[in-house]
């Protein structure tokens, strides 16, 4: 029984991440309900958890350990990917952010054969034109190759590009100190977040009031305490922790609850063609996972262990 419990118990916490990041989406709506302007709730997300983690890192300091500030290469790729992907969930519908940014088999695809020099396979090939496919249904993309892409979409389909390169540097690195990965994510990912402050695009409008910026204050403490770091920590513990395959298949959890939720919980259109492009998107995960032999013989070996 103990032995079944400690098998069981890291699938369970990605699991749970991933549902909860699956409804992310709602808060940082409600925040923008509450009067923050899109670029302000992004950095928020970024800038608080940095302020909560910061006794912890004179901590580390003290016994001099790192803290995540060697992770710059993919905590600049991943943080740039979630400040685009939480901007794009507020500039564009809940389902058309989830869909263009799963559309990252497609770029992890591409990166593999082009600068990882892996070989092209039918099954990627299969997964790559299912992504593809999936984003010119969401995009509606007309006979005249005309498209509707807003600035929302084209940050949801830059997000997936930079997960997907993040993600690599995550697995090409040796190193499992998970806190200094999470607020590597944190900390590069409030640089990333501050630049969209200064572009004309994406700058607000108006700075906040003090009353405002106090009345929202408890609930972007709780957020980051009890949401966001937490969530963090599961999902880069379970990278460490579970297998490679089982880990990608959880993480489809995510996008299931995100578009499901958004399709029930929000007024925004879900019809035939916001369907098709969530099954070919999800697809073509599923095939990229089960594809993968090396992430398929790691999930035989561990369930040969679990037996």
């Amino acid at each position: 029984m103990i032995r079944l419990a400690k098998s069981i118990r890291p699938e369970l916490v990605v699991a749970l991440s991933a549902a909860l990041w699956g409804l992310f989406w709602i808060p940082i709506r409600a925040l923008e309900d509450h009067g923050l302007e899109p670029a302000l709730v992004t950095t928020s997300q970024f800038v608080m958890p940095v302020i909560c983690l910061i006794p912890f890192v004179a901590i580390r300091l003290s016994r001099k350990q790192s803290f995540g500030l060697q992770h710059f290469d993919s905590g600049l790729l991943i943080g740039a990917a979630f400040v685009l992907y939480y901007e794009s969930l507020l500039l564009t519908d809940v389902v058309r952010a989830l869909i263009l940014f799963y559309v990252m088999p497609a770029w992890a695809t591409l990166i593999e054969i082009l600068i990882l020099k892996r070989r092209f396979t039918r099954y990627r090939g299969l997964a790559l034109l299912l992504s593809i496919g999936g984003m010119i249904t969401i995009l509606n993309i007309d006979s005249s190759f005309r498209l509707s892409l807003n600035l929302g979409d084209a940050m949801a389909l830059a997000s997936g590009l930079f997960m997907a390169f993040g993600v690599t540097r995550v697995r090409q690195s040796s190193d499992s100190d998970v806190f200094a990965q999470v607020f590597a994510f944190f900390f590069f990912g409030t640089l990333i977040s501050m630049l969209l402050l200064l572009i004309p695009a994406t700058a607000p409008n108006r700075v906040p009031e003090t009353d405002q910026i106090l009345q929202l204050l408890p609930w972007l403490i709780l957020m980051s305490i009890c949401y966001l770091i937490p969530i963090m920590w599961g999902l880069y513990w379970g990278s460490k922790n579970v297998d490679p395959a089982r880990l990608a298949i959880l993480f489809q959890i995510e996008a299931i609850i995100g578009i499901g939720s958004a399709a029930l919980l929000t007024g925004e259109p879900f019809g035939i063609r916001e369907i098709t492009g969530s099954l070919l998107v999800l697809g073509a995960g599923l095939i990229e996972i089960f594809s993968n032999p090396k992430t398929m013989e790691s999930t035989t070996v561990s369930a040969k262990k679990d037996q």
